[in-house]
């Protein structure tokens, strides 16, 4: 069931109200802990990955006994502490937001201090399932944009001789979290000549559409050599003069920062944050999420099933890479020297190494919540590492 309604319509303030209520938390660790063994019996000829099977586990196992625990121990009055180990497991949405940190400062690391545009590369809805079906496929996503970029910038610079930077980001959902693969592309605004940096102002997207659909198209012509594909692709080719859909988002980032933030904020924990959870009653789960079309908010409510289903979907393969870095961005790239790095880095080492540090574990706690978790509560003196516990 879904419901269309406003920011300012009154059930959705009622559900709002309900979210501001810090009593009020609905994680996705509970309704999997409360279905996911009633879904496996449900559904027993379903078709489940290795890797859903594996990260659904670690989820449910996390900060329990059944994976240990470390004890610290005040040296002063003996009081213990216990702090239990975590899971690691892409789908947590605790320990992914850990994750999601690191990638975040990987790509600051690498970023350069001139101007950046997002650029959004989208496939048609029938081309879909053939990215689901065997998720192999999904890297000529990447390739396919990594050509149109740099074809279109041998073409339109070939006398000035740059070389682009870009990085992209896989996703695969939706904001419905329905399967929607496509890739958020941070794309430098110019590129570098030599030893020096040179600016672009524009960028073709009508060619960028055309570019892509074709390449993609063959790139996929070469894996697929069936009847039905040869006649969706004359069908595609058909329907969509103006290509597939490639376009920049108006600019709702007041930074790059945030931008990053944005694209790889689901890159290693579940594809929907809990704070859109607005009802879990044990059966059925509503949540929110706002239409790219007319930004309408839409409330949907689904089975537990359902959402485990959706959820699930998007749990990626074992070291497949969803974060991909290209021309000057590319780890082996020779263009751009040490010395040039050093030039034109947005961030500092001193910053980048801050970044990391406050995403360790102590740490953490202390820049988030303001106060040290081995302090201890009876004497405040540190507690000391004592011991693990397996």
């Amino acid at each position: 069931m879904s419901i269309i309604c406003t920011q300012d319509d009154i059930l959705f303030k009622k559900y709002k109200n309900n979210i501001n209520d810090k009593r009020i938390k609905y994680h996705i660790k509970d309704i999997f802990g409360d279905h996911w063994n009633k879904f496996l019996k449900s559904y027993p000829n379903i078709n489940i990955r290795e890797t859903v099977f594996d990260n659904i586990n670690k989820m449910l196992k996390c900060k329990t006994l059944d994976l240990g625990f470390d004890v610290f121990k005040c040296p002063n009055c003996g009081k213990e502490n216990f702090c239990f180990h975590t899971c690691k497991s892409r789908l947590c949405s605790s320990c992914g937001n850990k994750y999601n940190t690191e990638r975040q400062t990987s790509i600051f690391s690498k970023l350069f201090k001139f101007k950046h545009r997002h650029v959004v590369w989208t496939i048609p809805e029938e081309l879909r399932n053939y990215f689901r079906e065997d998720r192999q496929r999904l890297s000529l996503l990447f390739k396919a944009s990594q050509i149109v970029i740099e074809s279109w910038f041998h073409d339109k610079y070939k006398k000035k001789n740059i070389t682009p930077a870009f990085i992209s980001v896989l996703h695969t959902y939706g904001r419905s979290i329905i399967w929607n693969p496509h890739i958020h592309m941070i794309l430098l605004e110019g590129g570098i000549n030599k030893d020096s940096f040179v600016p672009v102002n524009f960028f073709s997207y009508a060619a960028f559409r055309k570019r892509f659909m074709k390449i993609l198209l063959d790139l996929l012509s070469k894996e697929i050599n069936t009847v039905e594909f040869k006649n969706l692709k004359r069908t595609l080719y058909k329907n969509l003069k103006d290509g597939f859909y490639v376009y920049s988002p108006p600019s709702k980032f007041k930074s790059v920062d945030a931008l990053i933030k944005y694209v790889t904020r689901y890159v290693s924990r579940p594809v929907m944050a809990e704070s859109r959870i607005l009802n879990y009653d044990g059966t059925y789960v509503t949540f929110w999420y706002q239409r790219h079309e007319d930004n309408k908010i839409v409330i949907e409510k689904i089975h537990a099933f359902e959402f485990i289903s959706r959820i699930i979907l998007h749990i990626p393969e074992k070291n497949q890479k969803y974060i991909r870095y290209y021309g000057c961005y590319h780890e082996s790239t020779k263009i751009v020297t040490s010395k040039m790095k050093e030039m034109f880095r947005k961030f500092n080492q001193k910053s980048i190494e801050l970044k990391k540090t406050i995403n360790k574990w102590k740490l953490n706690i202390q820049f988030s919540f303001n106060i040290d978790p081995l302090k201890c509560p009876n004497c405040d003196t540190i507690m000391i590492y004592a011991e693990s516990v397996w």
